[in-house]
């Protein structure tokens, strides 16, 4: 599967320039598969364009837009990738629209979130992320990239954007496994997505689903696709030192892995339309994730939407990255989880902290580290939940004479490929989370929570 480099767009918007003379916007939408991408509606008025670097959108809220280069989709292998600036698979789109005006919660789901795309800046529109927060949604997935050839040019600013004003966010890279190998298309993603240990931030996605340009499986045995998924995961868990969460359906992982039940240990974001809950792939006994809508209307966020639940009863911590602090410091660190997002109270526990901390029942790590101490602690976290959930996270914690980095450390075999990397992209952090209480990440801030939860509005 090794293939030469070739160039890499960042944008899809003047796609209109190849699509819409050969079609209009009919020819754009039955590309994409009915769920039409952000360019779409530039084919009405060829040679409209993104408002300008440094421009913003009236009344959003939200910081300048980005500089977002032009171009038709890529082509690769001689297949236009249409898809590219679509959330998920048309097919995938398609079932979740069939979701009602409303549809009652599961007993055990926690708190809500979007994922987004390009497809949600029509025309370079920004999404007002604090509108979003304000909403009640706590978390939030965006793509950042696809195969080995699309990075979303909206990612890094709805990332920054998404965190700052009190989401829980993390980027998801859409896999086509047949234009490249899955530890391949791993090293792309982790280059793209600029991911960093702040406690803030979500595991990466593994996006592994309906094939928008060809055979559904991609061409691949069912032996030849779990082995594919196994090395996308294990290239990340060895870059970020956290393994990915795993987005897709009953329906494809049936057809497509074989019921592979390889990957059972890994968060599952399953995306499915049913009322009770979504049929489960084999290898998972329940998910952390259920997208189960396409069709969301959320304030802040221009057109449909697709929303998923957080189970409440799953119990994933994020990651505060590895730490680095000299005798003597005091310390304010707090571990969190997005199941304090959803209303819960999780009990906090630690092991093998530096002498001198501690750790209370709500997940902060406070005290003076011993003068005495030196060397390099692995600390271990644990949180149990009343509902019965546990979970953990494990980092490095260096205790040295020497002035502490700027920021946390990422793990030595992230270090080691930043070193060969031309753009940084500091260690990846754990599972979902959030609390309220202090966190000592400069780039995270506190979320709104509001006390209501989010109402859901679909077409």
């Amino acid at each position: 599967m090794s293939r030469t480099s070739r160039e890499r767009p960042p944008g899809v918007l003047a796609a209109v320039i190849t699509v819409a003379l050969s079609g209009g916007v009919a020819a754009i939408l039955a590309l994409s598969g009915g769920s039409s991408p952000s360019w779409a509606p530039a084919a009405a008025a060829l040679g409209s364009v993104a408002p300008a670097a440094g421009s913003s959108v009236p009344g959003s809220g939200t910081q300048a837009l980005p500089t977002v280069t032009e171009g038709p989709p890529p082509v690769v292998d001689g297949v236009q990738r249409t898809n590219v600036g679509s959330a998920h698979s048309p097919q995938i789109q398609q079932q979740l629209s069939a979701a009602p005006a409303t549809i009652p919660p599961p007993a055990d789901a926690g708190a809500l979130g979007v994922d987004v795309a390009d497809y949600q800046h029509p025309h370079g529109a920004a999404i007002d992320w604090p509108q979003v927060a304000a909403a009640g949604y706590k978390f939030a997935f965006i793509k950042a990239t696809e195969g080995d050839y699309y990075a979303n040019p909206y990612y890094a600013s709805d990332l920054a954007q998404a965190k700052a004003a009190g989401l829980y966010a993390a980027g998801y890279h859409f896999a086509v496994p047949n234009v490249s190998g899955g530890a391949s298309q791993a090293d792309y993603a982790v280059q793209n997505t600029d991911y960093t240990s702040d406690g803030h931030t979500l595991p990466m996605v593994l996006d592994i689903e309906y094939n928008p340009y060809g055979a559904e499986c991609y061409g691949l045995s069912p032996a030849q696709m779990v082995s594919w998924i196994s090395a996308f995961t294990a290239e990340v868990q060895r870059l970020t030192g956290q393994g990915p969460i795993i987005y897709t359906t009953a329906d494809w992982w049936h057809t497509c892995t074989g019921d592979s039940t390889v990957f059972g240990s890994d968060p599952l974001w399953v995306a499915a339309y049913r009322l009770g809950g979504p049929p489960m792939p084999a290898g998972w006994a329940n998910w952390t994730f259920w997208q189960y809508t396409s069709r969301g209307s959320v304030p802040g966020i221009t057109g449909n939407v697709d929303i998923s639940y957080f189970l409440s009863a799953a119990m994933q911590l994020l990651n505060p990255g590895n730490q680095q602090d000299a005798p003597g410091t005091t310390i304010q660190l707090q571990v969190s989880s997005l199941n304090a997002a959803s209303g819960q109270s999780p009990e906090f526990s630690a092991s093998n902290l530096p002498p001198g901390l501690s750790i209370n029942g709500g997940g902060l790590i406070s005290g003076t580290i011993s003068s005495a101490a030196s060397g390099t602690y692995g600390v271990s976290v644990a949180a149990t939940d009343p509902s019965g959930g546990a979970g953990s996270v494990s980092f490095a914690w260096a205790v040295t004479s020497s002035p502490p980095s700027p920021s946390s450390s990422p793990s030595p075999s992230l270090a080691q490929f930043l070193s060969a990397s031309p753009s940084p992209s500091p260690s990846l952090s754990s599972s979902p989370s959030s609390s309220p209480s202090p966190s000592s990440s400069p780039s995270s801030s506190p979320s709104p929570s509001p006390s209501s939860s989010p109402s859901l509005e679909c077409p």
